[in-house]
C-alpha cells in the first residue's frame, strides 16, 4: 500500500440499505434508502495474554504478550424510518400483506352486554351497513358502532343479549406485523455515504450481520419511534472479512 496519508477527519452522512441475506453472503431486495441518526461496529473484544519477567533485571515487565479474541464483532444501527417493514424489525417481527376484499357477512350471532363493547370478527365495515336483531327486532339504533374497529356496544338492556349483525366490509389494502416472530435477522447492510469533512464518496459495507432488536419501542409515545438492532459480525464465504469501509479520493 502507497504511503499516501493525508490529514482529513471524518463525518459520514450516508443512504443506508439493508436486505435479507443467507449464509453465503446473498442477499435480496433492498430496503431503503433509511433514515439512520447512529450505525456504530465495536471490533472484535481481545483477551489480552502477557508472560511477565520474574528476572532481576526486567522484573515485571512482559516477555511476551498475546491478543486472543474474545466476543466477536459486532454492529448496532438506529433508524427512524418507519414502513411496516422496518416497524417488523423494530418489533423483532415480520412484514406480511393486509390486502382484503370487500365481502358481506349475513347473521353473526354476538352476544351484546349493554355498556360494553363486542368486537366482530372482521374490521373496516361499511358505512350504512351494519344491522342488529334481537328477537327478529331491528335494534340497530339502540347500539353504538366504531366502524373501523369492528366494534358494537349496546347502549340499553333492550339491545343487550344474543343478536344477530349483518354487515358489509370495505376493500383494505396494507401490511401486517407479526410482533416477535424472527427474533435472528441475518441482514447485509449497505452506506452509499459522503464525508462531510472532504466532500469524497464513502462505501461501507456490512456483508452479513445477525441482527436482533433490542430494546423496548414506545408506540403511543410523543416522539418518532426509533428502531434499533445490534448483532454480531460474520465473515461469509469468499469476502476475508466481515465488512468493508472504502473513502474515495
Amino acid at each position: 500500500m502507497a504511503n499516501d496519508f493525508k490529514d482529513t477527519g471524518l463525518i459520514m452522512s450516508g443512504d443506508i440499505f439493508m436486505a435479507e441475506v443467507d449464509a453465503d453472503g446473498k442477499f435480496g431486495a433492498l430496503n431503503g434508502p433509511m433514515n439512520v441518526p447512529s450505525l456504530s461496529i465495536t471490533p472484535t473484544s481481545v483477551n489480552r495474554i502477557s508472560r511477565p519477567s520474574f528476572q532481576k533485571d526486567n522484573y515485571g515487565q512482559a516477555l511476551d504478550a498475546v491478543n486472543l479474541p474474545s466476543d466477536s464483532a459486532s454492529v448496532t444501527i438506529q433508524f427512524d424510518s418507519m414502513p411496516a417493514a422496518m416497524l417488523a424489525e423494530t418489533l423483532g417481527g415480520t412484514a406480511e400483506l393486509a390486502d382484503a376484499e370487500a365481502d358481506s357477512v349475513t347473521g353473526e350471532a354476538l352476544t351484546l352486554t349493554e355498556g360494553a363493547w363486542v368486537a366482530l370478527p372482521h374490521s373496516s365495515l361499511a358505512a350504512g351497513s351494519v344491522v342488529v336483531t334481537k328477537d327478529a327486532t331491528d335494534v340497530t339504533a339502540d347500539c353504538d358502532i366504531n366502524l373501523s374497529a369492528g366494534l358494537i356496544k349496546a347502549r340499553t338492556a333492550s339491545a343487550a343479549g344474543d343478536v344477530t349483525v349483518d354487515y358489509d366490509t370495505e376493500a383494505v389494502t396494507g401490511h401486517r406485523v407479526m410482533g416477535d416472530t424472527e427474533i435472528s435477522k441475518p441482514r447485509y447492510i449497505l452506506v452509499d455515504g459522503i464525508n462531510l469533512a472532504t466532500g469524497k464518496r464513502t462505501r461501507v459495507e456490512i456483508f452479513r450481520a445477525v441482527l436482533s432488536a433490542d430494546q423496548a419501542t414506545e408506540l403511543m409515545g410523543t416522539e418518532f419511534i426509533t428502531g434499533q438492532l445490534s448483532g454480531s459480525l460474520v465473515v461469509p464465504p469468499g469476502k476475508g472479512a466481515a465488512y468493508t469501509a472504502t473513502m474515495y479520493s
